[in-house]
Protein backbone atom coordinates (compact mmCIF):
# COMPACT_ATOMS: atom_id res chain seq x y z
CA UNK A 1 0.00 0.00 0.00
CA UNK A 2 1.39 3.59 -0.88
CA UNK A 3 2.25 5.77 2.32
CA UNK A 4 2.40 9.00 1.97
CA UNK A 5 3.99 11.63 4.25
CA UNK A 6 2.47 12.81 7.31
CA UNK A 7 2.35 16.59 6.75
CA UNK A 8 0.30 15.88 3.20
CA UNK A 9 -3.28 15.57 3.17
CA UNK A 10 -4.27 12.05 1.75
CA UNK A 11 -6.21 12.53 -1.11
CA UNK A 12 -7.39 8.76 -2.98
CA UNK A 13 -10.21 7.31 -1.49
CA UNK A 14 -12.48 4.50 -1.39
CA UNK A 15 -16.16 4.91 -2.35
CA UNK A 16 -18.87 4.48 0.30
CA UNK A 17 -21.37 3.27 -1.42
CA UNK A 18 -22.30 -0.10 0.13
CA UNK A 19 -24.26 0.78 2.91
CA UNK A 20 -25.49 -3.03 3.51
CA UNK A 21 -21.81 -4.16 4.16
CA UNK A 22 -21.26 -1.41 7.18
CA UNK A 23 -24.78 -0.85 8.74
CA UNK A 24 -24.83 -2.22 12.32
CA UNK A 25 -21.01 -3.54 11.37
CA UNK A 26 -19.44 -4.79 14.33
CA UNK A 27 -22.75 -5.75 16.21
CA UNK A 28 -24.53 -8.85 17.45
CA UNK A 29 -27.62 -10.06 18.91
CA UNK A 30 -28.08 -13.05 21.10
CA UNK A 31 -31.80 -14.09 22.18
CA UNK A 32 -34.14 -17.22 21.82
CA UNK A 33 -35.19 -17.27 18.47
CA UNK A 34 -33.13 -16.28 15.28
CA UNK A 35 -34.59 -12.57 13.99
CA UNK A 36 -36.35 -11.98 10.77
CA UNK A 37 -35.57 -8.79 10.15
CA UNK A 38 -31.55 -9.29 9.74
CA UNK A 39 -31.62 -11.83 6.76
CA UNK A 40 -28.01 -11.22 5.30
CA UNK A 41 -26.79 -11.55 8.86
CA UNK A 42 -24.68 -14.97 10.21
CA UNK A 43 -26.61 -17.30 12.21
CA UNK A 44 -25.43 -19.75 15.00
CA UNK A 45 -27.75 -22.11 17.01
CA UNK A 46 -25.92 -21.80 20.27
CA UNK A 47 -28.07 -24.69 21.76
CA UNK A 48 -30.83 -25.05 24.73
CA UNK A 49 -32.87 -22.50 22.91
CA UNK A 50 -30.29 -19.53 22.77
CA UNK A 51 -29.78 -18.42 19.13
CA UNK A 52 -27.09 -15.94 17.99
CA UNK A 53 -26.83 -13.80 14.97
CA UNK A 54 -24.31 -11.37 13.80
CA UNK A 55 -22.99 -9.38 11.58
CA UNK A 56 -21.37 -10.64 8.28
CA UNK A 57 -17.72 -9.13 9.30
CA UNK A 58 -18.20 -10.14 12.85
CA UNK A 59 -15.88 -13.49 13.73
CA UNK A 60 -17.77 -15.60 15.76
CA UNK A 61 -15.42 -18.84 17.21
CA UNK A 62 -16.70 -21.49 19.12
CA UNK A 63 -15.54 -24.70 21.08
CA UNK A 64 -16.91 -27.29 23.01
CA UNK A 65 -15.73 -30.43 25.13
CA UNK A 66 -18.60 -32.92 26.51
CA UNK A 67 -21.29 -30.41 27.82
CA UNK A 68 -19.11 -27.48 28.67
CA UNK A 69 -19.26 -24.68 25.21
CA UNK A 70 -17.66 -21.47 24.81
CA UNK A 71 -18.70 -18.84 22.23
CA UNK A 72 -16.25 -15.74 21.42
CA UNK A 73 -18.07 -12.95 19.73
CA UNK A 74 -15.16 -10.68 18.80
CA UNK A 75 -11.44 -11.12 19.52
CA UNK A 76 -9.29 -12.46 22.44
CA UNK A 77 -5.53 -11.47 22.35
CA UNK A 78 -2.80 -13.63 24.73
CA UNK A 79 -0.13 -11.36 25.57
CA UNK A 80 1.98 -14.82 26.21
CA UNK A 81 1.00 -16.58 23.11
CA UNK A 82 1.36 -13.75 20.20
CA UNK A 83 0.44 -16.14 17.66
CA UNK A 84 -1.94 -18.03 19.24
CA UNK A 85 -6.09 -17.38 17.54
CA UNK A 86 -9.09 -17.04 18.47
CA UNK A 87 -9.44 -20.70 18.72
CA UNK A 88 -5.96 -21.28 20.16
CA UNK A 89 -7.35 -19.19 23.13
CA UNK A 90 -10.57 -20.74 23.95
CA UNK A 91 -8.95 -23.98 23.89
CA UNK A 92 -6.65 -22.97 26.23
CA UNK A 93 -9.60 -21.19 28.37
CA UNK A 94 -11.98 -24.54 28.11
CA UNK A 95 -9.26 -26.28 29.85
CA UNK A 96 -9.94 -24.14 32.62
CA UNK A 97 -13.11 -23.69 32.90
CA UNK A 98 -13.93 -25.68 36.13
CA UNK A 99 -16.52 -22.62 37.30
CA UNK A 100 -17.38 -19.70 36.00
CA UNK A 101 -15.42 -17.65 38.19
CA UNK A 102 -12.31 -19.57 37.45
CA UNK A 103 -13.33 -19.02 33.53
CA UNK A 104 -13.38 -15.07 34.68
CA UNK A 105 -9.85 -15.46 36.28
CA UNK A 106 -8.68 -16.93 33.08
CA UNK A 107 -8.91 -14.13 31.15
CA UNK A 108 -7.65 -11.73 33.42
CA UNK A 109 -4.56 -11.41 30.86
CA UNK A 110 -6.51 -11.08 27.99
CA UNK A 111 -6.64 -8.82 25.16
CA UNK A 112 -9.06 -7.78 22.34
CA UNK A 113 -12.55 -6.78 22.30
CA UNK A 114 -14.78 -9.65 22.67
CA UNK A 115 -18.20 -11.10 24.61
CA UNK A 116 -17.92 -14.62 25.80
CA UNK A 117 -19.80 -16.77 26.10
CA UNK A 118 -20.22 -19.82 28.41
CA UNK A 119 -22.17 -22.85 28.87
CA UNK A 120 -21.69 -26.05 31.22
CA UNK A 121 -24.75 -28.20 31.97
CA UNK A 122 -27.85 -25.90 32.93
CA UNK A 123 -25.26 -22.71 33.49
CA UNK A 124 -25.28 -20.36 30.90
CA UNK A 125 -23.13 -16.88 31.21
CA UNK A 126 -22.13 -13.88 29.22
CA UNK A 127 -19.56 -11.34 30.04
CA UNK A 128 -17.20 -9.32 27.95
CA UNK A 129 -13.65 -7.60 27.81
CA UNK A 130 -12.35 -5.76 31.16
CA UNK A 131 -13.62 -2.33 29.88
CA UNK A 132 -16.57 -3.76 28.09
CA UNK A 133 -15.86 -2.16 24.85
CA UNK A 134 -17.75 -5.49 23.13
CA UNK A 135 -20.74 -3.39 24.78
CA UNK A 136 -23.68 -5.16 25.41
CA UNK A 137 -27.32 -4.77 26.66
CA UNK A 138 -29.60 -7.03 28.13
CA UNK A 139 -33.64 -7.35 28.31
CA UNK A 140 -35.84 -8.23 31.43
CA UNK A 141 -36.97 -11.39 30.67
CA UNK A 142 -39.98 -11.26 32.34
CA UNK A 143 -40.77 -8.42 29.67
CA UNK A 144 -39.41 -8.83 26.40
CA UNK A 145 -40.71 -13.24 26.62
CA UNK A 146 -36.91 -14.61 26.99
CA UNK A 147 -34.02 -12.85 27.58
CA UNK A 148 -31.90 -11.04 24.89
CA UNK A 149 -28.44 -9.13 24.34
CA UNK A 150 -27.66 -6.97 22.27
CA UNK A 151 -24.46 -4.36 20.94
CA UNK A 152 -26.21 -1.76 21.09
CA UNK A 153 -30.20 -0.44 21.86
CA UNK A 154 -30.79 0.36 18.34
CA UNK A 155 -31.44 -3.04 17.66
CA UNK A 156 -34.29 -3.40 20.13
CA UNK A 157 -35.96 -0.77 18.70
CA UNK A 158 -35.24 -2.80 14.90
CA UNK A 159 -35.95 -6.18 16.03
CA UNK A 160 -38.01 -6.29 19.69
CA UNK A 161 -40.45 -2.82 18.46
CA UNK A 162 -39.38 -1.82 21.77
CA UNK A 163 -39.92 2.21 22.43
CA UNK A 164 -37.87 4.73 24.71
CA UNK A 165 -38.89 5.59 27.70
CA UNK A 166 -40.69 8.81 28.93
CA UNK A 167 -37.88 9.68 31.42
CA UNK A 168 -35.12 9.12 29.11
CA UNK A 169 -36.79 11.23 26.77
CA UNK A 170 -37.37 13.78 29.59
CA UNK A 171 -33.55 12.83 30.31
CA UNK A 172 -32.20 13.54 26.19
CA UNK A 173 -34.24 16.53 26.20
CA UNK A 174 -32.18 18.03 29.22
CA UNK A 175 -30.21 21.22 29.17
CA UNK A 176 -27.19 18.82 30.51
CA UNK A 177 -27.83 16.65 27.79
CA UNK A 178 -28.47 18.16 24.82
CA UNK A 179 -25.54 21.13 25.68
CA UNK A 180 -22.88 18.24 26.25
CA UNK A 181 -21.23 17.08 23.00
CA UNK A 182 -19.55 14.00 24.64
CA UNK A 183 -23.20 12.73 26.30
CA UNK A 184 -23.43 9.22 27.63
CA UNK A 185 -25.91 7.17 29.82
CA UNK A 186 -25.46 6.53 33.30
CA UNK A 187 -24.10 3.53 34.54
CA UNK A 188 -26.85 0.45 33.66
CA UNK A 189 -29.23 3.13 32.36
CA UNK A 190 -30.64 2.56 28.82
CA UNK A 191 -32.86 4.49 26.65
CA UNK A 192 -35.42 1.60 26.98
CA UNK A 193 -36.96 1.11 30.05
CA UNK A 194 -36.35 -2.91 29.05
CA UNK A 195 -33.14 -2.35 28.54
CA UNK A 196 -30.06 -2.75 30.38
CA UNK A 197 -26.06 -2.24 30.10
CA UNK A 198 -24.08 -5.16 30.99
CA UNK A 199 -21.92 -2.89 32.69
CA UNK A 200 -17.38 -3.76 32.93
CA UNK A 201 -16.52 -6.30 35.97
CA UNK A 202 -19.94 -8.15 35.72
CA UNK A 203 -21.61 -11.03 34.74
CA UNK A 204 -24.78 -11.94 33.08
CA UNK A 205 -26.67 -15.16 34.02
CA UNK A 206 -28.74 -16.11 30.54
CA UNK A 207 -31.28 -18.18 32.45
CA UNK A 208 -32.50 -15.48 34.96
CA UNK A 209 -31.35 -12.27 33.61
CA UNK A 210 -29.47 -11.60 36.95
CA UNK A 211 -26.10 -9.90 37.14
CA UNK A 212 -23.40 -9.68 39.61
CA UNK A 213 -20.44 -8.05 40.01
CA UNK A 214 -17.15 -10.11 40.07
CA UNK A 215 -14.36 -7.85 40.24
CA UNK A 216 -12.23 -6.89 42.59
CA UNK A 217 -12.41 -9.44 44.97
CA UNK A 218 -9.77 -8.70 47.06
CA UNK A 219 -7.33 -5.85 48.19
CA UNK A 220 -5.50 -4.62 45.61
CA UNK A 221 -1.37 -5.55 45.28
CA UNK A 222 0.43 -2.45 45.68
CA UNK A 223 3.50 -3.52 43.85
CA UNK A 224 6.77 -1.63 43.66
CA UNK A 225 6.53 1.22 40.74
CA UNK A 226 9.24 -0.93 39.17
CA UNK A 227 7.98 -3.93 39.26
CA UNK A 228 4.76 -2.45 38.01
CA UNK A 229 6.98 -0.84 35.23
CA UNK A 230 8.35 -4.60 34.10
CA UNK A 231 4.83 -6.13 34.28
CA UNK A 232 2.99 -3.80 31.81
CA UNK A 233 5.92 -3.62 29.55
CA UNK A 234 5.53 -6.90 29.12
CA UNK A 235 2.18 -7.24 28.97
CA UNK A 236 1.72 -4.09 26.30
CA UNK A 237 4.58 -5.51 24.26
CA UNK A 238 3.18 -9.15 24.13
CA UNK A 239 -0.58 -7.57 22.88
CA UNK A 240 0.75 -5.55 20.64
CA UNK A 241 2.57 -8.53 18.98
CA UNK A 242 0.34 -10.39 19.27
CA UNK A 243 -2.74 -7.95 17.31
CA UNK A 244 0.16 -7.30 14.23
CA UNK A 245 0.48 -11.32 13.98
CA UNK A 246 -3.24 -11.26 13.13
CA UNK A 247 -4.34 -7.80 11.34
CA UNK A 248 -3.11 -5.31 9.00
CA UNK A 249 -2.87 -1.95 11.91
CA UNK A 250 -3.08 1.56 11.61
CA UNK A 251 -1.91 3.24 15.15
CA UNK A 252 -3.77 6.78 15.57
CA UNK A 253 -1.48 8.51 17.32
CA UNK A 254 -2.31 11.96 19.07
CA UNK A 255 0.22 14.64 21.07
CA UNK A 256 -1.01 13.15 24.52
CA UNK A 257 0.97 10.16 26.40
CA UNK A 258 -1.54 7.57 26.41
CA UNK A 259 -0.69 6.93 22.70
CA UNK A 260 3.03 7.41 23.27
CA UNK A 261 3.03 4.17 25.65
CA UNK A 262 1.27 2.51 23.12
CA UNK A 263 3.65 3.68 20.38
CA UNK A 264 6.44 2.59 22.78
CA UNK A 265 5.06 -0.94 22.98
CA UNK A 266 5.19 -1.00 19.25
CA UNK A 267 8.91 -0.73 18.61
CA UNK A 268 9.41 -4.23 18.04
CA UNK A 269 6.62 -4.72 15.25
CA UNK A 270 6.68 -0.95 13.73
CA UNK A 271 8.13 -1.90 10.63
CA UNK A 272 4.47 -3.79 9.77
CA UNK A 273 2.64 -1.16 11.27
CA UNK A 274 0.94 2.39 9.64
CA UNK A 275 0.40 5.44 11.32
CA UNK A 276 -1.98 7.69 11.12
CA UNK A 277 -3.28 10.69 12.75
CA UNK A 278 -6.76 12.18 12.29
CA UNK A 279 -7.28 15.81 11.55
CA UNK A 280 -10.70 16.21 13.39
CA UNK A 281 -13.68 18.26 11.77
CA UNK A 282 -13.38 20.73 14.60
CA UNK A 283 -9.60 20.84 14.78
CA UNK A 284 -6.76 23.15 13.79
CA UNK A 285 -4.87 22.36 11.04
CA UNK A 286 -1.65 23.34 13.74
CA UNK A 287 -3.66 21.70 16.39
CA UNK A 288 -0.72 19.72 18.31
CA UNK A 289 -2.50 16.65 18.54
CA UNK A 290 -1.42 16.89 14.19
CA UNK A 291 1.86 18.81 14.49
CA UNK A 292 3.89 16.89 16.94
CA UNK A 293 3.19 13.42 15.70
CA UNK A 294 4.20 14.44 12.67
CA UNK A 295 7.73 15.72 13.98
CA UNK A 296 7.86 12.42 16.13
CA UNK A 297 7.50 10.06 13.51
CA UNK A 298 10.33 11.85 11.20
CA UNK A 299 12.61 11.83 14.17
CA UNK A 300 11.81 7.64 13.89
CA UNK A 301 11.91 7.34 10.71
CA UNK A 302 8.43 5.82 10.42
CA UNK A 303 5.85 6.57 7.46
CA UNK A 304 2.70 8.13 8.57
CA UNK A 305 0.01 10.07 7.02
CA UNK A 306 -3.07 12.93 8.31
CA UNK A 307 -6.71 11.82 7.27
CA UNK A 308 -8.63 15.17 7.09
CA UNK A 309 -12.03 14.92 8.56
CA UNK A 310 -14.42 17.55 6.14
CA UNK A 311 -16.63 19.93 8.21
CA UNK A 312 -19.98 17.41 7.97
CA UNK A 313 -21.15 13.85 7.42
CA UNK A 314 -22.38 13.21 3.35
CA UNK A 315 -26.40 12.23 3.14
CA UNK A 316 -25.75 8.40 2.73
CA UNK A 317 -23.03 8.21 5.14
CA UNK A 318 -24.89 10.42 7.78
CA UNK A 319 -27.72 8.13 7.01
CA UNK A 320 -26.26 4.65 7.79
CA UNK A 321 -24.10 6.18 10.74
CA UNK A 322 -27.13 7.69 12.65
CA UNK A 323 -29.33 4.14 12.26
CA UNK A 324 -26.36 1.89 12.93
CA UNK A 325 -25.80 3.40 16.73
CA UNK A 326 -29.04 4.83 18.36
CA UNK A 327 -28.06 8.53 19.49
CA UNK A 328 -24.82 8.40 17.61
CA UNK A 329 -22.51 11.35 18.44
CA UNK A 330 -22.96 13.67 15.67
CA UNK A 331 -19.63 15.29 15.76
CA UNK A 332 -17.55 11.98 15.25
CA UNK A 333 -19.34 11.39 12.09
CA UNK A 334 -17.23 13.81 9.72
CA UNK A 335 -14.30 11.66 11.70
CA UNK A 336 -15.58 8.31 11.02
CA UNK A 337 -16.25 9.08 7.46
CA UNK A 338 -12.64 10.30 6.59
CA UNK A 339 -11.22 7.48 8.05
CA UNK A 340 -13.91 4.73 6.28
CA UNK A 341 -13.08 6.57 2.84
CA UNK A 342 -9.54 6.43 3.44
CA UNK A 343 -9.25 3.05 4.46
CA UNK A 344 -12.50 0.93 3.32
CA UNK A 345 -12.56 -0.61 7.03
CA UNK A 346 -9.45 -2.98 5.80
CA UNK A 347 -7.34 -2.22 8.71
CA UNK A 348 -7.71 -2.53 12.62
CA UNK A 349 -6.65 0.47 14.60
CA UNK A 350 -4.74 0.61 17.77
CA UNK A 351 -6.03 3.03 20.40
CA UNK A 352 -4.41 4.80 23.40
CA UNK A 353 -7.79 4.84 24.93
CA UNK A 354 -8.29 3.15 28.58
CA UNK A 355 -5.05 4.93 30.38
CA UNK A 356 -7.39 7.42 31.73
CA UNK A 357 -8.58 4.96 34.39
CA UNK A 358 -5.09 4.86 36.18
CA UNK A 359 -4.54 8.52 36.02
CA UNK A 360 -6.64 9.35 39.03
CA UNK A 361 -9.72 10.71 36.76
CA UNK A 362 -11.74 13.79 38.56
CA UNK A 363 -9.37 14.63 41.31
CA UNK A 364 -8.50 18.18 39.56
CA UNK A 365 -12.55 18.78 40.14
CA UNK A 366 -13.51 16.66 43.15
CA UNK A 367 -11.84 18.00 45.70
CA UNK A 368 -12.91 15.57 48.75
CA UNK A 369 -11.83 12.57 47.42
CA UNK A 370 -9.52 11.66 49.89
CA UNK A 371 -12.22 12.61 53.05
CA UNK A 372 -15.57 11.97 51.64
CA UNK A 373 -16.97 9.22 49.42
CA UNK A 374 -19.05 11.18 46.32
CA UNK A 375 -22.95 10.63 46.22
CA UNK A 376 -24.83 10.15 43.25
CA UNK A 377 -25.23 13.77 42.61
CA UNK A 378 -21.41 14.07 42.84
CA UNK A 379 -21.68 11.70 40.18
CA UNK A 380 -24.22 13.42 38.37
CA UNK A 381 -22.49 16.38 38.34
CA UNK A 382 -19.29 14.77 37.35
CA UNK A 383 -20.29 13.39 34.25
CA UNK A 384 -22.40 16.53 33.16
CA UNK A 385 -25.83 15.09 33.91
CA UNK A 386 -26.83 18.02 36.25
CA UNK A 387 -29.31 16.75 38.94
CA UNK A 388 -32.06 14.68 36.64
CA UNK A 389 -33.76 12.35 38.63
CA UNK A 390 -32.70 9.00 36.10
CA UNK A 391 -28.80 10.10 36.08
CA UNK A 392 -29.00 10.17 40.18
CA UNK A 393 -31.24 7.08 40.65
CA UNK A 394 -28.65 5.14 38.35
CA UNK A 395 -25.57 5.98 40.12
CA UNK A 396 -27.11 5.54 43.60
CA UNK A 397 -27.13 2.08 41.94
CA UNK A 398 -24.08 1.68 41.06
CA UNK A 399 -22.52 3.09 44.19
CA UNK A 400 -24.65 0.72 46.21
CA UNK A 401 -23.37 -2.24 44.24
CA UNK A 402 -19.72 -0.60 44.35
CA UNK A 403 -19.91 0.03 48.03
CA UNK A 404 -19.05 -3.68 49.49
CA UNK A 405 -15.74 -3.24 46.80
CA UNK A 406 -13.80 -0.90 47.97
CA UNK A 407 -10.44 -2.47 47.12
CA UNK A 408 -10.46 0.10 44.56
CA UNK A 409 -10.58 3.81 44.92
CA UNK A 410 -14.46 5.23 43.56
CA UNK A 411 -13.41 7.55 41.04
CA UNK A 412 -10.76 4.84 39.33
CA UNK A 413 -13.47 2.46 39.65
CA UNK A 414 -16.25 5.31 38.01
CA UNK A 415 -14.03 6.08 35.19
CA UNK A 416 -13.84 2.49 34.67
CA UNK A 417 -16.77 1.14 34.22
CA UNK A 418 -19.04 4.78 33.38
CA UNK A 419 -16.15 6.55 31.44
CA UNK A 420 -15.51 4.03 29.56
CA UNK A 421 -17.58 1.18 30.14
CA UNK A 422 -20.37 3.58 28.76
CA UNK A 423 -18.92 6.33 27.25
CA UNK A 424 -15.83 5.11 25.33
CA UNK A 425 -18.06 1.66 24.25
CA UNK A 426 -20.67 3.60 22.66
CA UNK A 427 -17.63 5.46 20.84
CA UNK A 428 -15.82 2.89 19.73
CA UNK A 429 -18.91 1.00 18.14
CA UNK A 430 -20.05 4.20 16.39
CA UNK A 431 -16.60 3.55 14.40
CA UNK A 432 -16.91 0.47 13.58
CA UNK A 433 -18.10 1.59 10.52
CA UNK A 434 -15.17 2.93 9.64
CA UNK A 435 -12.49 0.42 11.24
CA UNK A 436 -12.41 -3.25 10.42
CA UNK A 437 -11.94 -3.73 14.34
CA UNK A 438 -10.37 -1.29 17.33
CA UNK A 439 -7.54 -2.55 19.59
CA UNK A 440 -7.20 -0.95 22.93
CA UNK A 441 -4.12 -2.35 24.78
CA UNK A 442 -4.72 -1.37 27.83
CA UNK A 443 -8.41 -3.12 27.47
CA UNK A 444 -6.86 -5.67 29.71
CA UNK A 445 -7.67 -6.18 33.38
CA UNK A 446 -4.33 -7.63 34.31
CA UNK A 447 -2.40 -3.98 32.31
CA UNK A 448 -5.37 -2.13 34.71
CA UNK A 449 -5.07 -3.66 37.87
CA UNK A 450 -1.54 -3.21 37.85
CA UNK A 451 -1.38 0.57 36.89
CA UNK A 452 -3.99 0.91 39.83
CA UNK A 453 -1.70 -0.57 42.14
CA UNK A 454 1.05 2.19 41.66
CA UNK A 455 0.82 4.92 44.68
CA UNK A 456 -1.04 7.77 43.02
CA UNK A 457 1.78 10.03 43.28
CA UNK A 458 3.59 8.74 40.01
CA UNK A 459 -0.09 8.51 38.46
CA UNK A 460 -1.26 12.23 38.74
CA UNK A 461 -0.70 14.66 36.19
CA UNK A 462 1.23 17.34 35.24
CA UNK A 463 4.21 14.86 34.97
CA UNK A 464 2.61 11.13 34.99
CA UNK A 465 5.63 9.82 35.83
CA UNK A 466 4.22 5.80 35.99
CA UNK A 467 3.66 6.59 32.29
CA UNK A 468 6.91 8.37 30.91
CA UNK A 469 9.20 5.63 32.70
CA UNK A 470 6.92 3.11 30.91
CA UNK A 471 7.62 4.60 27.76
CA UNK A 472 11.23 4.72 28.25
CA UNK A 473 11.64 1.50 29.49
CA UNK A 474 10.36 0.02 25.84
CA UNK A 475 11.79 2.67 23.64
CA UNK A 476 12.80 6.10 24.92
CA UNK A 477 13.23 8.10 21.43
CA UNK A 478 9.06 8.04 21.92
CA UNK A 479 9.37 10.81 23.98
CA UNK A 480 11.66 12.76 22.22
CA UNK A 481 9.04 15.24 21.02
CA UNK A 482 6.82 16.85 24.05
CA UNK A 483 3.87 15.46 25.68
CA UNK A 484 0.72 18.13 25.43
CA UNK A 485 2.24 20.73 24.80
CA UNK A 486 0.65 23.94 25.44
CA UNK A 487 -0.57 22.74 28.76
CA UNK A 488 0.82 23.67 31.96
CA UNK A 489 3.80 21.40 32.77
CA UNK A 490 4.58 23.55 36.07
CA UNK A 491 3.19 21.84 39.13
CA UNK A 492 2.40 25.66 40.65
CA UNK A 493 0.61 26.20 37.86
CA UNK A 494 -1.21 22.98 37.25
CA UNK A 495 -2.60 23.32 40.92
CA UNK A 496 -3.86 26.71 40.08
CA UNK A 497 -6.05 25.30 36.95
CA UNK A 498 -6.77 22.57 39.68
CA UNK A 499 -8.49 24.90 41.96
CA UNK A 500 -9.77 26.91 39.38
CA UNK A 501 -11.84 23.66 38.18
CA UNK A 502 -12.79 23.24 41.77
CA UNK A 503 -14.26 26.03 42.57
CA UNK A 504 -16.71 26.75 39.35
CA UNK A 505 -17.32 22.79 40.26
CA UNK A 506 -18.72 23.58 43.13
CA UNK A 507 -20.42 26.79 42.29
CA UNK A 508 -22.43 25.00 39.69
CA UNK A 509 -23.23 22.42 41.78
CA UNK A 510 -24.98 24.58 44.33
CA UNK A 511 -26.76 27.04 42.12
CA UNK A 512 -28.09 23.33 40.32
CA UNK A 513 -29.17 22.42 43.93
CA UNK A 514 -31.05 25.80 44.25
CA UNK A 515 -32.46 25.89 40.71
CA UNK A 516 -34.01 22.22 40.95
Amino acid sequence: MMTHAIDREVRHEVPFGDSASTLFAGQFLLGPELPQSLPSWERYALGDGLALTVHPQLPVHTVSQGDRSLTLVGFALDPDLPTADDTDILLHLLERYASIDSLIAATAQLGGRWVLIAQAGDARHLFHDALGLRQAFYTDPRVTTGLWVMSQPGLALEVLNLTPAREALEFIDSFEFRSFAEYRWPAAASPLQELRRLQPNHVLDLHSGKVRRFWPTVPMRRPPIACAIANVTRLLTGLVKAAAHRYDLALALTAGIDSRVVLAASREVSHRISYVTVRQARMADDHPDVVVPARLLNRLGLPGEIVRARASMSPVFSWVYKRSVFLAHDHYGPDAEAILRRFGRRKTVITGSGAEVARCSFRDVYAFARWRRPSARDLARLQQMGEHPLAIRHFGEWLEDARCRDYVPVLDLFEWEQGHGSWLASTQLEFDIAWRDIFTPYNCRAVLSELLGVEERHRRAPRHTLFRRIAETMWPDVLSEPINPGKPKDHARHLFGVWRKRIGWEMRGRLGALWH
